[in-house]
């Protein structure tokens, strides 16, 4: 270990990125597990703050996701290389080459070892929550005008929309190719009002099959859809083709189970 408060692991890391968009989920995706928890951490504490607006924010079904503000502090993760700096210090990175965990603590030591998904991140979420604790103190908001909004109202459940929830633990964002569905619908219709003028509504309504048989990376699984979080329709349409393709979220126990299990070698 070495003590150093000015150091940053920036220095360890290679410039260059050894993956892209191009490259398979799967050659990367296991890298990402310690900043996703670092990730969740900062988006429900902004949140909660009311300051996730005043952040600059990334966080598509992509493999690159980013949060951050100003040069106070900034989480990354972009195809299996991960970061988080404070200030002008990158106080955590994860090596793609080399598969390396470099780490300054709050101390100011570092520790560099083998990657693996279940290093303790504690130490990092707690250096990012003493900036998210001076960006409290500091930021003022700027005072927008009033927006007259329509406030809707439920007038009528026609047809219930069942409650899915948010997915489960960590995901993998994959590419995944339609062969066929299960032949259980779940159909849902919802009818709005508008509060100040009764006769002016609006209709909801969505459609999706309790199971999708999908090929995802040259993998064919059945992908329930009760595990893909808050989709309320099926990720697949909009489509004509008649085996259409679209990138949504898996939790990444179904992925490494489904998928890194038993695709073709």
């Amino acid at each position: 270990m070495t003590t150093n408060r000015n150091f940053t692991v920036s220095q360890l890391i290679r410039s260059d990125r050894r993956y892209t968009e191009s490259d398979r989920m799967r050659n990367y995706a296991g890298l990402h597990t310690p900043i996703y928890r670092v990730l969740n951490h900062v988006s429900k504490a902004l949140l909660s703050a009311k300051l996730y607006g005043a952040c600059t924010t990334m966080m598509s079904r992509g493999q690159v996701k980013h949060i951050s503000y100003k040069s106070l502090f900034s989480v990354n993760l972009a195809h299996g290389y991960s970061s988080v700096t404070i200030g002008a210090r990158t106080i955590f990175a994860v090596d793609e080459w080399t598969r390396t965990i470099h780490h300054i603590d709050a101390s100011g030591r570092l520790a560099t070892t083998d990657y693996y998904q279940d290093y303790d991140m504690s130490d990092v979420i707690a250096q990012v929550s003493e900036a998210i604790e001076v960006l409290k103190d500091c930021y003022k908001p700027v005072a927008a005008e009033p927006v007259q909004e329509t406030q809707w109202i439920l007038k009528e459940v026609i047809k219930d929309r069942p409650y899915t929830g948010p997915i489960k633990g960590s995901s993998v964002s994959v590419r995944a190719r339609l062969l066929t569905t299960s032949r259980n619908l779940i159909h849902w219709k919802v009818e709005w009002m508008d509060a100040d003028n009764p006769s002016r509504t609006r209709i909801e309504s969505g459609v999706w099959a309790k199971a999708y048989k999908v090929e995802i990376e040259g993998a064919t699984a059945w992908l329930p859809h009760s595990i893909l979080g808050e989709i309320y329709a099926s990720p697949f349409t909009g489509s004509r083709i008649k085996h259409p393709t679209a990138t949504i979220e898996v939790p990444e126990w179904w992925y490494q189970k489904n998928v890194l299990v038993i695709r073709p070698a």
